[in-house]
């Protein structure tokens, strides 16, 4: 049957025994291997030689299904999966010229491995010819510092590079990343993009650019690209082809094999005001638009990192922002611009902290200030002293849901009484991400999945529930864009009187739902029930009531 099978498909035993099922893949490799006496290697983990792909070019290593390791003189050290072909190595021998001495290697891992050396160039060489007709696309709009003759002469030399750069940053905004992820390790570089809080591998880069975009991103972001021992944080603001001004914060981080860098991309044009479209209900958003409208008092936003705090905040403050009212916000950093808002960048390694920016605002007349963050007792003590003194305060805290934050703040050590008198409203949010609409799908959940949400068959008859499916609009993920989540508390003076007794936060939880406060686990199940989110993304967010 085999013997019958080859003369059909004219393939080598080598590769018609695993695809027949016979044994596998790495089996046969092995036992080929020991027949042979040929050394079996893993291409994808072995240590090549980059100057190798100038002999072999792409077309043939894919042609071919071999892959050049390194050479030795005059001999190149090619990894195949079959060396009984001798007509490859014939041909190999003619085009480049070399002796070719055959290394065993799955054809799994070999096709891996042109997909990771060669597929970083195809990706370089598509970007760069991507740009040719686009040179204009992004423009540094702030002045650089003057570089050294030799600086200036390398960048000229790897104009390659700088071309890269600008790809992968018109590339991570096309695609609404929020986040670039350089990471360089010992045989590549490896480029990644958050989208929708998650993190998708793009491509790899060449090794040997990975100093020159490190230094290319550093001299952008008026950085020391002679320091490459210590952490450096910078910014980039440039302007696109089609007029949007985005702003990047650079951060690098010296590791064992080079420096990382992540860029936080600030694309204002995507921000988003409307707290409706960002998923606050009517009733969360009633109770919320009443808090900032009064004229003193501390609005608290909590939530992890990345929850989404900024954008509620912004929200307020650009609701609020009008020509008869001061507002001055103490930031770290300060994300966005508004005209017409007195923003200050906190500056710790300089002594400018949260607390000296509010003592200093204090005497500036404002109506309303934000602070970036309460961190501690100091600025919490500070921040409640402006808002008994008729100021509208809002900030944020790391808390895991609003009546917690009470707590929070006892433990910092502001009193009970403080709490109670100066607290108007508490918002704790989260993210789910939204399910893509391109291929969105219906489906019933198993009673394992209701079960872990504590729902019945009953309560969800009638409902649809959904699930994207992936397809090329969402990257194949199944989600596309994010969804908030939000737990309003207003304290109200029965809440108010609990607070002043050092009641428990359980009491709180219990009183606040009482009076129609929703949690995050049920308005989680809402956007469920509204076919916006999956179970799997309400369960990550949100814990049990």
């Amino acid at each position: 049957m085999l013997l019958e099978e080859r003369k059909t498909s004219n393939l080598s035993l080598v590769k018609l025994i695993p695809k027949m099922g016979i044994a596998s893949e790495d089996d046969v490799i092995r036992t080929v291997g020991e027949v042979y006496r040929i050394p079996v290697v893993d291409p994808t983990t072995e240590d090549v030689d980059p100057q190798v792909f100038k002999y072999i070019p792409v077309e043939i290593a894919r042609k071919y299904k071999i892959f050049p390791l390194k050479r030795r003189g005059r001999t190149l050290i090619v990894a195949m999966s079959d060396p009984t072909d001798y007509t490859i190595v014939d041909n190999l021998k003619f085009i480049t010229g070399y002796e070719i001495e055959p290394v065993l290697a799955t054809e799994t891992s070999i096709m891996r491995a042109i997909d990771q050396y060669y597929g970083a160039e195809d990706k370089l060489k598509e970007i760069l010819e991507s740009l040719k007709e686009a040179e204009g696309d992004l423009e540094v709009m702030e002045e650089q510092e003057e570089t050294s003759p030799e600086t200036a002469a390398a960048l000229v030399e790897e104009a390659p590079v700088v071309k890269l750069v600008n790809g992968i940053i018109i590339e991570a905004v096309k695609r609404r990343a929020s986040d670039i992820h350089i990471e360089p390790y010992e045989k590549f570089v490896r480029v990644r993009f958050r989208i929708d809080g998650v993190l998708h591998e793009v491509m790899p880069i060449p090794p040997r650019y990975r100093d020159a975009v490190v230094s290319r991103i550093k001299i952008m972001s008026r950085l020391n690209i002679a320091e490459r021992r210590l952490p450096q944080d910078g910014h980039i603001k440039m302007k696109l082809q089609d007029g949007r001004v985005i702003d990047l914060r650079v951060s690098t981080l010296p590791t064992l094999f080079g420096e990382k860098v992540v860029m936080r991309i600030l694309d204002k044009s995507n921000l988003k005001f409307d707290l409706a479209k960002l998923g606050m209900e009517k009733q969360a958003l009633k109770l919320f638009l009443e808090a900032i409208q009064r004229p003193y008092g501390i609005i608290l936003v909590t939530g992890p990192t990345g929850s989404g705090k900024t954008t509620t905040l912004y929200s307020a403050i650009s609701r609020l922002n009008k020509p008869e009212v001061n507002i001055m916000t103490a930031e770290d950093p300060v994300e966005y611009d508004f005209p017409g808002v007195n923003q200050v960048q906190i500056r710790e390694d300089i002594g400018l902290t949260f607390a000296m920016a509010l003592r200093a605002f204090l005497r500036q007349d404002p109506d309303i200030i934000l602070v970036g963050e309460i961190r501690d007792q100091e600025t919490a003590e500070i921040a409640i002293r402006a808002a008994l003194t008729g100021h509208l305060v809002l900030s944020t805290l790391h808390t895991n849901d609003a009546p917690s934050t009470v707590s929070r703040l006892i433990d910092m050590g502001i009193p009970p009484y403080l709490v109670a008198a100066s607290l108007n409203l508490i918002v704790a949010q989260r993210l789910v991400k939204r399910i893509c609409p391109k291929c969105k799908t219906p489906y019933h959940p198993t009673k394992e999945d209701l079960l872990k949400l504590n729902l019945s068959e009953e309560e969800i008859k009638g409902v649809t529930l959904y699930y994207g499916k992936g397809c090329n609009a969402c990257n194949n993920t199944g989600y596309s864009g994010r969804e908030g989540l939000y737990e309003v508390m207003k304290i109200t003076p029965e809440i108010r009187e609990l607070i002043l007794k050092n009641a428990p936060t359980h009491v709180l939880k219990e009183k606040a739902i009482e009076q129609g406060m929703v949690t995050l686990r049920e308005a989680g199940i809402r956007k469920l029930f509204a076919g916006k989110t999956t179970i799997q993304e309400v369960l990550r967010a949100t814990v049990e009531d």
